[in-house]
């Protein structure tokens, strides 16, 4: 064999633990020849029992293959290395990706994975010093795709903080947020029960450039109506049809369940005149949603006719909606059209008969007990 050169033998590379190939070749060859038979008399011979051709079952105390550690010399070696170990331990494959920089270049594939990892299990904090580290010494900044990889994860984790930290690694490395970005940090704002984050964001992202898509329209007024500032949540209908997005039956549906959450329930009947009167259709949700709020508000008479509107189009009803609806009949005496409702539910396979069955015999248990 020949000397292997200085600089291989100084070199300090990571190492990668895989399993040790065991061939078959290898096997036979470390087993020893079978000695030959000795010979025997034919007449003291006996018939030799049937060879078994079942193999022996292995022992559930077997030592597992051997373990070699490989040196790390390539990208490829780094990728494999890093995919292999991304899934039991991100810790592991960071330091991986540590060691191997700035000798080996890391792929962008797997810098992407590793910053999805850790925005999921870790921080945006630990994605940002990892970028930090391997791009600090060198002058091309981090690849775009494994940036919008990092984005793309953090908005799927849907924690207002960690989106907020996230803009400012997005603006170090060059890459300027989107709408999608924007309408993912407005998004867990509106879930954390915020309208004045809510309205952060629009303004954050006027100030950056970005232009309000019909989603951000759509959850903005969404999170106000939810809180309650319906009035503030109409003032940006013509807003968004003055940007040319016009509003849809999300719009209106998120608009109806913050005046029926607000007592005004009439008002959000109204509202179902005016989108339709705008060429909007109502959907099951629109429908179960003023159904729900009619109820709550006392109006029995206009709820049993969105319920008739709904049993017309073939509509399914949602089980807050049924509960609640089947409640205000049986309080209001009208049994006859609760047994009716039950048998629309059923028909319309809205969703578990059990469930519907819990649902009307509590409200019979309850009109029971008053009678009492």
């Amino acid at each position: 064999m020949g000397k292997v050169p200085h600089a291989m033998r100084a070199a300090k590379l990571p190492l990668a633990v895989l399993p040790k190939p065991t061939p078959a070749s290898a096997t036979a060859s470390a087993s020893q020849t079978p000695a030959l038979p000795r010979p025997t008399n034919p007449r003291h011979s006996k018939t030799p029992a049937k060879a078994s051709t079942t193999p022996a079952p292995a022992s559930a105390d077997a030592p597992p293959p051997p373990l070699e550690k490989r040196p790390i010399r390539t990208s490829s070696d780094v990728a494999a290395a890093i995919h292999a170990a991304a899934d039991a331990d991100v810790d592991a494959a960071v330091d991986l990706a540590r060691a191997a920089a700035p000798t080996i270049p890391l792929p962008p594939r797997s810098l992407a994975l590793l910053l999805r990892r850790l925005a999921l299990h870790r921080s945006v904090a630990a994605a940002r010093d990892l970028l930090t580290e391997l791009h600090s010494s060198t002058s091309s900044p981090p690849p775009r795709p494994a940036l919008l990889a990092l984005a793309d994860a953090v908005c799927r984790r849907g924690e207002p903080r960690e989106i907020a930290q996230l803009l400012p690694v997005l603006a170090d490395h060059g890459v300027k947020a989107d709408a999608h970005v924007y309408n993912a940090l407005m998004k867990a704002h509106c879930a954390a029960s915020d309208p004045a984050g809510v309205l952060g964001v629009l303004r954050r992202m006027k100030d950056d450039g970005v232009e309000p898509d019909l989603v951000t329209y759509n959850t903005l007024i969404y999170g106000l109506a939810r809180a309650g500032m319906v009035t503030k949540a109409r003032t940006y209908l013509d807003a968004m049809a003055a940007a040319g997005h016009f509003p849809d039956v999300i719009t209106y549906t998120s608009l109806m369940n913050g005046m029926c959450v607000k007592g005004d329930a009439l008002g959000a009947l109204a509202l179902l005149e005016e989108m339709e009167a705008k060429g909007c259709e109502p959907n099951e949700r629109t429908y179960n949603t003023l159904l729900m709020g009619l109820c709550k508000n006392k109006k029995l008479e206009k709820a049993v006719d969105v319920y008739k509107s709904m049993v017309g189009a073939g509509m399914k009803l949602e089980a807050p909606a049924y509960a609640t609806f089947v409640r205000a009949l049986c309080r209001a005496g009208r049994v006859p059209d609760a047994y009716e409702l039950f048998d629309y539910g059923i028909k319309s396979k809205s969703f578990a008969e059990v469930t519907l069955y819990t649902e009307l015999e509590n409200s019979l248990k309850w009109l029971q007990r008053m009678k009492s």
